[in-house]
């Protein structure tokens, strides 16, 4: 498939052209692998998030009351009542 990107910095180009010579790859072929890795990496940071949101809650409702109350006894001891 053929298609035109307009806009890129000419450093950028110049740098795209120089990678895909020295991995003797097309530019098509380097911007695939480019693509890909990034897609790689977003699937990667989007498991992580998953595995971090999905874990069971380490304090439980009652534990997370008894801190609350003490942080607004400690703020009352000092002044800061909200």
């Amino acid at each position: 498939m053929d298609t035109m990107i307009k806009n890129i910095d000419e450093e950028n180009w110049h740098f795209v052209k120089v990678q895909a010579a020295k991995e003797k790859k097309t530019i098509g072929e380097l911007f695939n692998t480019m693509v890909q890795g990034y897609k790689e990496k977003e699937i990667a940071q989007k498991n992580a998030w998953e595995r971090i949101l999905s874990r069971k809650a380490t304090l439980t409702q009652k534990k997370a009351d008894e801190i609350e109350k003490s942080i607004k006894l400690f703020k009352k001891s000092y002044g800061f009542e909200s």
